[in-house]
């Protein structure tokens, strides 16, 4: 950052656990995995005629139209009955598989499968909104889609399945958050929202080593100079290149003014399973075309990260990072976290009392020279929302002005959340920053 560059990094993936986002540096750029509107499935052909659509990259065609389907717990005479369910390492019988799909209760059971000569495997998924590259004709199914599987081994004497090769469809509701993506709040501070944003980050054509393994399993031996690969691993780099893109049209951006464009001019995303949003996504999925533009930014300097540390940290450690002399202001006059100048606004409250909350905020005008902007407020009934002033106007480029935001609420449960947002608008841009208050006992 003082070297006028910008880091992207991963959220992490382990999600959907609330707390779980790693890298969460305030002048880090954090970036949560989404899908795209390109999705990968798989289908199982059950014997009494049910279709089911499952999540894996399944490039194996089964030859014939029907196989006999068999659960891992009654394939094996080593294991004891919860291990061969989930088809464990070294369970599954071979003469008792082969030529047979093996149903198993957990997605890395298809490494079994395969190592004792099963023709498919139809597998129990925790993530199925997500499809990894499996080893033989294999297929991920829902908790739901995975009981009707077991039902209908239930149901019959001589249960049989086909599992299809792999067709990519339309995603209409994309982009969603990874249900492996990991999920804010912030532990160590929760004023800051993190992750920041989301970049496509499920089932992404990504290079490959040819030297590498495929799949987990020392069985597999293909070799690939791509592969489908899903992760925040895969989504933080779409992040840093769109930072480069606009560091093409700007190069004397610093990277909080880069980072807040990014962030600005997000697109809103569709519903997560997990509350709020903002744990899932941050501000949004990333959009290239706009950051170009974003008309206004939340500046930061080094002097402001030092402050914002200065108000956790003791002077040592501050000195430890910054790696000089810097000072930390004494008793008042070191300032909320709240108010550094990010481009989202979060704050924590007390459960079930009345709370006023103000945010400091200070933009540049990167836009047109003469302009006039409007702030409007995406409102929630369960607070009220006051922005002064309400038009800020600008007459030259890098020119700075200085606004307040202030919540006010009556008190919600513990553990619950509030989400609004603020819109700066001149007619051509529009400025987005998620409001986010939670309510938080000790």
């Amino acid at each position: 950052m003082e070297k006028g560059i910008l880091t992207s990094n991963s959220a992490g993936n382990n999600g959907p656990e609330e707390g779980s986002v790693s890298s969460v540096a305030p002048w880090i750029l954090t970036v949560a995995a989404s899908s795209t509107d390109r999705r990968i499935i798989d289908k199982v052909v059950l014997g009494n005629g049910s279709t089911l659509v499952g999540s894996s990259v399944n490039s194996f065609s089964l030859n014939g139209t029907s196989f006999p389907l068999i659960h891992g717990k009654d394939a094996s005479s080593k294991c004891p009955e919860i291990y061969a369910g989930i088809c464990s390492p070294g369970c599954l019988d071979r003469d008792l598989v082969k030529g047979k799909i093996v149903v198993c209760d957990k997605f890395g059971g298809n490494v079994e499968a395969h190592k004792a000569g099963a023709l498919g495997s139809t597998l129990h998924s925790s993530t199925p909104d997500v499809s990894f590259v499996v080893l033989l004709p294999a297929t991920g199914l829902s908790n739901q889609d995975y009981n009707v599987v077991k039902s209908y081994l239930n149901s019959t004497k001589e249960p049989r399945a086909n599992i299809l090769k792999s067709e990519a469809i339309n995603d209409d509701e994309a982009p969603i958050a990874a249900s492996f993506s990991s999920r804010g709040p912030n532990q160590i501070l929760p004023e800051i929202i993190k992750p920041d944003i989301s970049a496509p980050g499920v089932e992404i054509l990504a290079a490959y080593s040819p030297v590498a393994p495929v799949t987990s399993s020392p069985e597999d031996k293909r070799s690939l100079k791509y592969s489908i690969l899903s992760g925040t691993s895969m989504s933080c780099p779409h992040a840093a290149g769109v930072a480069a893109y606009i560091k093409t049209f700007h190069p004397d951006w610093s990277p909080a003014a880069i980072k807040s464009s990014l962030m600005t001019t997000a697109k809103p995303m569709n519903g997560t399973s997990t509350s709020p949003g903002e744990f899932s996504y941050g501000s949004g999925h990333i959009d290239p075309v706009k950051a170009i533009d974003p008309g206004l930014v939340y500046d930061a300097s080094k002097e402001d990260y030092i402050r914002l540390l200065c108000m956790v940290l003791d002077e040592a450690k501050v000195r430890h990072i910054s790696e000089d002399n810097s000072t930390c202001p004494k008793g008042y006059e070191k300032g909320s976290p709240k108010d550094h100048n990010y481009a989202s606004l979060a704050a924590n409250v007390t459960p079930m009392k009345l709370f006023t909350v103000t945010f400091h905020r200070t933009v540049k005008n990167v836009g047109l020279t003469n302009s006039t902007y409007e702030a409007k407020i995406m409102p929630n009934p369960k607070i009220d929302i006051k922005v002064d002033p309400e038009v800020l106007s600008f007459k030259t480029l890098n020119e700075e002005k200085t606004f307040n935001l202030t919540i006010v609420g009556e008190g919600f449960p513990d553990g619950s959340h509030v989400s609004a947002e603020l819109v700066w608008y001149d007619g051509t841009h529009s400025i987005r920053s998620p409001i986010l208050v939670s309510s938080v006992g000790n």
